[in-house]
């Protein structure tokens, strides 16, 4: 007899040292799930693991130790059967896909606008075929043109339920990031490194967030309006503003005016818009705050650059052509830091008011 009775186990069988040891390799696979999951659904797992298993298996197999950690992480962000807390993280991870890839779908719409304008003007066809080959030119318009529609594909697709596609596209836009940067030899040091970061949070949000039991969209009609209505406004503004810069008297003042756009855009008005909005949502849930905050950390790695310019009495950044070039000292990176520093603050004070009720309210 067993010294150590329990489910699925074989009373007076020869093998009953060897199913002693698979059982306790099972319960040791099993803190790959949440405590609480275990106490009330480890017995009953720990029973169908044995009963499955064949004669004389000493060691869980691959297929159920990937199913245990897939089951872990899917409790840990928000599956039916774990906590409050983990409901509230996978709100949290979806509103964070969803706006990461709604920011940088437009980001990179807007760089396809201007590109597109000026590959249809004279100008635009000398100036591109004068610094690239034929071949190049062709791979990073590719790249180019393809980031916008990874994005915003991944967010329609995520927004109309077909998760798989959105999971696939939400992660691909991280290779596609990397193969254009790749291209880039001051990627280390640029405001390029800030945008792959960003493509990182908004990969693994997509991919944790959007599991197989997650909650659909509560307001997809909402979430289309906006990415098309967005989209379009951004495409006409940019490509207008290329359109009259290369129309110009001269290449100095066409370009000053879409400097002057750029300036609006990667300056203080997306962070200031993201402040604002978390505050107003923050009466009601710390979700967005946090999503907003979350998406938002990537622009401190601009941080020390900047600090180290600025005490050296430069108002510029190092390399011409960044992402952030031309806006006010210091940049992107201030901004982002008083964003993130009202967010914090706006999560903090509605974690403070909610801390005994649940957050894992629709956005």
């Amino acid at each position: 007899m067993n010294a150590n009775e329990g489910p699925g186990m074989h009373e007076g069988d020869g093998a009953s040292d060897e199913n002693d040891l698979l059982e306790a390799r099972y319960r040791r696979a099993l803190t790959l799930l949440p405590a609480g999951y275990r106490e009330q659904r480890g017995e009953e797992m720990i029973s169908t693991l044995l009963d499955g298993a064949t004669e004389g298996r000493r060691w869980p197999s691959r297929g159920e130790l990937a199913s245990l950690a897939a089951l872990g992480t899917r409790l840990r962000v928000g599956a039916p059967g774990g906590t409050p807390r983990a409901v509230a993280t996978g709100e949290v991870l979806r509103r964070t896909a969803l706006a990461g890839l709604l920011v940088m779908g437009l980001w990179h719409a807007a760089m396809a606008a201007g590109d597109l304008t000026l590959i249809a003007s004279q100008r635009g066809r000398h100036m591109l075929y004068m610094s690239y080959s034929h071949w190049h030119l062709a791979f990073r318009s590719t790249l180019d043109f393809g980031r916008p529609l990874l994005y915003l594909g991944a967010l329609v697709a995520l927004v109309r339920g077909r998760r798989r596609l959105g999971r696939i596209l939400g992660v691909a836009q991280l290779g596609l990031m990397a193969a254009v940067l790749a291209c880039d030899k001051y990627t280390a040091t640029s405001d390029q490194a800030a945008l792959l970061a960003a493509a990182l949070v908004v990969a693994i949000a997509v991919w944790l967030g959007f599991h197989r039991a997650a909650p659909r969209i509560a307001t997809p009609r909402r979430w289309l309006l906006a990415v098309t209505g967005m989209t379009a406004l951004v495409l006409i503004v940019f490509a207008a503003a290329t359109a009259i810069g290369l129309g110009g008297q001269s290449r100095t003042a066409g370009a000053g005016l879409i400097d002057q756009i750029a300036r609006v855009t990667a300056g203080p008005l997306i962070p200031g818009l993201a402040a604002l909005f978390g505050l107003l949502r923050a009466r009601r849930s710390p979700i967005w705050p946090a999503a907003l905050l979350t998406l938002g950390l990537p622009g401190l790695i601009l941080m020390p650059r900047e600090v180290i310019l600025f005490t050296q009495g430069k108002a510029g950044h190092l390399f011409y052509g960044d992402l952030f070039a031309g806006a006010p000292w210091p940049g992107m990176a201030a901004y982002m830091a008083i964003t993130d520093t009202i967010l914090a603050a706006a999560l903090a004070w509605v974690l403070y008011r909610h801390r005994t009720r649940s957050t894992a309210i629709a956005a």
